[in-house]
């Protein structure tokens, strides 16, 4: 698969799951080829007190004017935008918008059903649904610039049944619709391979990319590309996740794109 030479899905050590400078950041994607570099670090929100999970909310403003430093700075030399990877949640759709005025762009990754129940602990045949029903209305609302990581339901799973297909044809159906990408995300390896129940089988697969969640989305022909989702810097010079990602989905034909429009 072509290998392309932008990638929206970066975070920071503000998150403090993440390390390294965002000029390290920059440095090692440019070395990657990347021409165009989005910061998206998780958006905070004020009542979430998570040093381990995402930055707090006084740190906002230190964020979006160090990008914007950095965008002006090497302007000409390498193309950056700053945004947030967000959870789309009806009650903090208003605080959402407000937090959009400062940015880029918002891509989504939807975590969690509400702050405090996280989809990778465990992840109900109802959870799913739900998890699909708040993409759909994400992407009704016209503000996200494309999904991250939409199969990342299967790392709460360990079997992937009727009900995770159907979330399948959802989220493509709503891709289709509202004109937003996906992404084959390359960080899912870090968790490892789990074991899954495939009807009568179980067999061993990393969580994300999950090739039956693709195999669906590739009949309709949605929007695909990669998302590094790097939490370090030299996770753009790791070139065994493309590798890895294109084993997995190899036979599969999707939609692969060479630009992203901003939202």
């Amino acid at each position: 698969m072509k290998k392309q030479n932008f990638n929206l899905h970066t975070h920071t050590a503000r998150c403090g799951h993440a390390c390294g400078l965002d000029i390290q950041y920059i440095s090692c994607a440019k070395e990657a080829g990347i021409d165009l570099l989005g910061f998206s670090e998780h958006i905070p929100y004020v009542e979430m007190r998570l040093p381990e999970c995402r930055m707090f909310y006084e740190q906002k403003e230190e964020y979006i004017s160090s990008i914007r430093r950095l965008q002006n700075e090497l302007h000409g030399w390498i193309d950056i935008k700053v945004g947030y990877e967000i959870e789309y949640l009806e009650n903090h759709y208003e605080y959402l918008m407000q937090m959009k005025k400062d940015c880029d762009y918002m891509i989504l990754g939807q975590h969690c059903k509400y702050i405090g129940y996280e989809y990778d602990c465990c992840c109900t045949d109802e959870d799913v649904l739900i998890y699909a029903m708040q993409i759909e209305k994400a992407l009704a609302k016209g503000f996200i610039t494309y999904v991250a990581h939409p199969d990342y339901y299967m790392l709460g799973r360990r079997s992937f049944n009727l009900v995770c297909a159907e979330a399948a044809h959802r989220i493509a159906k709503a891709s289709i619709d509202y004109d937003v990408p996906l992404e084959i995300n390359l960080n899912g390896f870090h968790y490892g391979k789990k074991f899954y129940q495939m009807g009568s089988q179980i067999v061993e697969r990393y969580p994300y990319p999950f090739r039956e969640f693709w195999e669906i989305i590739s009949e309709y022909g949605c929007k695909v590309l990669y998302g590094y989702d790097a939490h370090t810097p030299i996770a753009f010079l790791e070139t065994d996740r493309l590798d890895k990602a294109d084993e997995i989905l190899k036979g599969v034909p999707l939609n692969f794109i060479d630009s992203v429009s901003f939202k």
